[in-house]
């Protein structure tokens, strides 16, 4: 019962990010909390979608949002979520597993079952080995998602499974006759069920290479597969034949096609939603075309802000910033205000935290504020002055606009910034990369799941810096923050006291050790064509918009 307290406190806290403001409001408008699988059924044969380039079509690689949203229909784990508007969408159900797992009682020993009958898209059987080797599967291409496992047995260690990659992982023991997977955990860890949600546990058949299979299309096991991926060009979803419910925790999905158009210019693919050539806008209406959305197409138009943080990272290992002194000065060089309304158009709120608003181990920081005559004075200070820093973002705005603005308030405070604008898809692959030897990058954070792990721990513990897919760009590395990290992974129940810890660890990371910059909590649209229903209109505060329950006039 532990476990349930801390979930039912977080989808208390998180009721808000459903959505606010703009066009209409995500909890209110379309399908309200009370169960939009009432959505289902409504069927039709094509949604043609414009969408951003995701970093990869693989479970086992990919990191984006773009990639994420659009293959929650695809890949199954064990686990996953309702389906269902607001914070309902946060709850946990059984999707491979036939039932939520027995847990033992001191949560270090979990025990599932398959459903019976389960296929993938290719007719061949789900086994209960599948769940190992997808795992398995994992470590040997060096997945981002890997730290998540370290938990498990035989996985850490100088001889554990994520060193050596050779044999198996001892914690993970399968029978494929009785369809029962027992993971066992070296110590409890308060997320691991919303680990096994992620979609690097999504299970995909054993003998799967351990290689990107983006544009060899992975058999699926949920309602639709992946019929075929172009990078930067475009997808096609169709539906898996051999889904026939199933999973029927899992909606089996309205339209019977989907096309997706890769644009990642917003001006243009705003223009191919308004000229009737796709049904939806991925991308964030631009600042320029918001009013004329707001006016001529409002009741197309839906604006949210759900759980996620915009944050320039600086590279805490190397110079200036493994400079305190730098550090700070680069924090008070920033003016959230400005960005947000000469970059973003006003769609969002500035933010000194890592956590955003609305978890209840939020404390509001208020530790610096826009001083360029401040930050020039420390800059002096450091010894840094007139150091070359290597700066990097995307090459397409708003998101180009943002990195040029702080790679020019650097130049004010003394130092010479050196710009590198990437496309978006080799973006978070680059400066995940040690070798690229970034000091200061663009890059914002989109919750995976509710828990304050999936922020501190995934991204700012210095345990977990890789030499490649290395979500803690910045490199942030403070020991007694990363004992504490490990210490709360620990326990299972979110109290009061336990939120506290929590609010500290943002506290030191954003103030007292000033590793990273914090700006915005950004708000964004969805943006849809005049043939979408959109009493349809279904968004969940973990999955997004749901494609799945879209349906047409």
């Amino acid at each position: 019962m532990t476990r349930v307290v801390g979930v039912l406190a977080l989808l208390t806290a998180l009721a808000f990010l459903a959505g606010c403001g703009g066009g209409g409001n995500k909890s209110s408008s379309g399908s309200s909390g009370s169960g939009s699988n009432s959505n289902s059924g409504k069927t039709y044969p094509l949604l043609r979608v414009v969408w951003d380039a995701p970093d990869y079509m693989d479970p086992q690689l990919y990191y984006t949002v773009a990639a994420y949203q659009i293959n929650n229909y695809v890949w199954s784990g064990l686990l996953g979520y309702k389906h269902e508007a607001g914070p309902a969408g946060a709850q946990l159900v059984p999707y491979l597993a036939e039932s939520m797992p027995k847990i033992s009682a001191d949560g270090k020993d979990l025990k599932f079952t398959l459903r019976q009958n389960l296929k993938y898209s290719n007719g061949k059987p789900v086994k209960a080995s599948d769940f190992k080797y997808s795992i398995e599967r994992a470590f040997k291409m060096d997945s981002p998602g890997v730290g998540f496992f370290s938990a498990i047995s035989g996985v850490s260690g100088n001889n554990g499974f994520a060193t050596t990659k050779k044999g198996h992982i001892s914690g993970i023991i399968t029978n494929d006759a009785n369809r029962t997977i027992e993971i066992k955990l070296d110590h409890p860890e308060g997320d691991i069920l919303y680990i096994l949600a992620l979609e690097f546990a999504h299970v995909v058949p054993s003998g799967t290479p351990a290689s990107d299979q983006s544009t060899h299309p992975i058999p699926s096991t949920g309602p639709y597969m992946l019929q075929s991926y172009q990078p930067n060009r475009g997808f096609t979803l169709v539906r898996n034949p051999n889904f026939n419910n199933q999973i029927p925790t899992e909606p089996s999905g309205n339209p019977d096609k989907v096309v997706g158009t890769i644009i990642t210019d917003p001006v243009a693919a705003y223009q191919r939603v308004v000229s009737g050539k796709s049904d939806y806008d991925f991308q964030i209406v631009p600042n320029d075309r918001l009013p004329e959305a707001q006016s001529k197409y409002k009741d197309q138009l839906r604006i949210y802000t759900n759980a996620n943080t915009y944050y320039y990272a600086i590279n805490n290992k190397m110079p200036p910033f493994n400079n305190i002194q730098a550090r700070k000065a680069a924090q008070m060089a920033v003016d959230p205000q400005a960005i947000i309304s000469g970059v973003y158009g006003g769609l969002g709120r500035p933010t000194e935290n890592f956590l955003p608003p609305g978890y209840p181990q939020y404390k509001k920081i208020n530790a610096w504020h826009f001083d360029l005559a401040k930050a020039k004075q420390l800059v002096q200070q450091s010894g840094t002055a007139g150091q070359t820093v290597d700066v990097y973002g995307t090459n397409e705005d708003p998101s180009k606009s943002s990195i040029e603005y702080f790679a020019g308030q650097l130049a004010k405070i003394g130092y010479k910034p050196k710009l590198h604008l990437l496309a978006h898809s080799v973006y978070f692959q680059t400066i995940g990369n040690q070798a690229t030897k970034a000091q200061a990058m663009f890059t914002d954070w989109y919750q995976d799941y509710p828990h304050p792990l999936d922020w501190f721990d995934t991204l700012l513990n210095g345990d977990r810096i890789t030499q490649v897919h290395n979500n803690n760009v910045g490199n942030v590395d403070v020991p007694s923050v990363n004992k504490e990290i490990s210490d709360l992974k620990k326990i299972t129940e979110l109290t009061p006291a336990v939120n506290d810890r929590w609010a500290k660890v943002d506290s030191d990371l954003m103030a007292k050790y000033a590793t990273t910059i914090p700006y915005m909590n950004r708000s964004q649209t969805d943006f849809f064509g005049p043939k979408v229903d959109m009493t349809c209109y279904t968004f969940s505060v973990v999955l997004y918009w749901d494609w799945g329950l879209s349906c047409m006039k």
